[in-house]
């Protein structure tokens, strides 16, 4: 045997047999999978990473990495490392998609499908003859679910009778496109921010709020959102199906669509309760009840008509009430609804152009055209709940990292408008005087041409 071929042909089988001792010695700590030598007489449990070309890349117990070539595996061995050679590139590809996925999630204007409140409770509606008690206490429990049918509902027969007199007249004197324009566009609102949520929430100046700014419109905010969507649904909202369908199956179709949201709304609030009644007494169809509402207590009486409570103050004004309403109900201001279409039409430019927005960078630039004017409106909200729209403050700043969109460059922006307001008006003024100077002359030769004013 020649030195040349121990040098190498040996050489390299030598280095194979250490490789083998070094991974098949190894003590067996119950890993993943069992792998053994081409000739039988080392085995080891160690977990296979992966295989890079024709080496099986192995992890053993105390974290040291080896590469073994297949062909010097047993057949077994070799037909293990292909199947999970395949199962690693299966779970790689599926990764690589969830991840492609989540991004592309992440991405979009809103979580697919549109998260939904849980349903609303049952509704039932009252019984005729019930205590005051009984049935005050179940009207409240049932405005509290959602339900503003109760609203309705637990007026009198006859009452509900007139009510359903009123809107028919309502509806009838109303222009059905002006309607249609201006509950669409309420609805188009609500769409807007809950089908672009994400966008809206991640907007610089509402991710700059401080926690308590974010969860009232990431919570509350967004559920009112909800609301107007659905309630506001177009099809529904028709004038048509109040001019010539009964007034209670369309509230009832309206009460399902909006009570869930309502009730998750007063849920947000944390309004357990508008009002808690105490019947102090009840004798004859009249009871005088101390009603509790925002830490202020009334009392007030309530009689029983057809079987149902009302308060005494409305029972002796509802006819004249009625009579009134009819009145008013049947001459509703077209200039008032063409003034309200006239006004929303920008309103209507607006989300439209924000509906149109390809990503969420586009979005917040449309977005801003809308804040300024709308601050004023998002501040009266924010008021209302208890929270204040603290713009530009630090842990609550309206701008805080809005980069292009600062308030510099909005201030600058005012200041400019100011500005050129301010000439406008001098230039109004100074066309306005040299007029009244013009006239001033025309009129002193027309007096001096009659001989009645001026030098002769």
């Amino acid at each position: 045997m020649s030195n040349r071929f121990f040098n190498s042909k040996s050489a390299q089988t030598l280095l194979s047999c250490i490789l083998f001792a070094l991974i098949f010695t190894q003590p067996k700590f119950g890993l993943a999978e069992t792998w053994t030598s081409l000739r039988g007489n080392f085995t080891v449990e160690a977990k296979m990473l992966g295989l890079w070309g024709d080496s099986v890349i192995l992890q053993m117990d105390d974290g040291r990495r080896v590469s073994v070539n297949l062909l010097d595996l047993r057949s077994e061995s070799r037909i293990q490392a292909k199947k999970i050679a395949q199962q690693l590139e299966e779970s790689r590809l599926a990764r690589i998609t969830e991840l492609r996925t989540e991004a592309t999630d992440s991405a979009s204007p809103a979580p697919d499908p549109l998260p939904e409140p849980k349903p609303a409770s049952s509704y039932a509606p009252p019984q005729a003859n019930a205590s005051a008690s009984d049935f005050l206490n179940q009207m409240e429990s049932a405005l509290m679910s959602g339900h503003l049918i109760a609203l309705y509902d637990f007026l009198p027969p006859s009452y509900r009778k007139d009510v359903d007199e009123v809107v028919k007249i309502s509806a009838s004197s109303m222009d059905p496109t002006a309607w249609a324009s201006i509950t669409g566009i309420v609805q188009q609102i609500g769409d807007l921010i809950v089908t672009r949520q994400r966008w809206f929430l991640s907007n610089p100046r509402i991710a700059g709020l401080g926690p308590a700014e974010q969860e009232l419109f990431s919570g509350p905010f967004l559920t009112l959102a909800g609301l107007l969507r659905k309630g506001f649904d177009p099809a529904a909202m028709q004038i048509q199906n109040l001019q010539t369908g009964d007034f209670r199956p369309w509230l009832a179709e309206r009460n399902a669509a909006v009570a869930p949201y309502l009730a998750q709304l007063f849920e947000q609030l944390d309004v357990t309760s508008a009002q808690q009644f105490n019947v102090e007494s009840e004798e004859n169809g009249v009871a005088v009840v101390n009603v509790s509402s925002g830490g202020i207590d009334t009392q007030v009486s309530y009689v029983q008509i057809e079987g149902y409570w009302v308060p005494k103050s409305l029972a002796d004004t509802w006819a004249e009430e009625v009579t009134s309403m009819k009145e008013s109900s049947g001459q509703i201001d077209t200039t008032m609804m063409a003034s309200a279409t006239l006004f929303l039409q920008p309103v209507k430019a607006v989300l439209t152009q924000l509906a149109a927005a390809p990503d969420a960078k586009s979005f917040h630039q449309q977005m801003e055209s809308v804040f300024i004017p709308a601050q004023s409106l998002v501040t009266t909200f924010a008021g209302t709940l208890g929270n204040t729209f603290s713009a530009g403050q630090p842990g609550g700043g309206g701008q805080a990292g809005y980069d292009d969109f600062g308030m510099e460059m909005m201030d600058d922006e005012m200041e400019m408008e100011m500005e050129m307001m301010d000439e406008d008006m001098d230039m109004e003024m100074e066309m306005e005087m040299e007029m009244e100077m013009e006239e001033e002359g025309e009129g002193g030769i027309e007096m001096r041409g009659l001989g009645i004013g001026g030098a002769p």
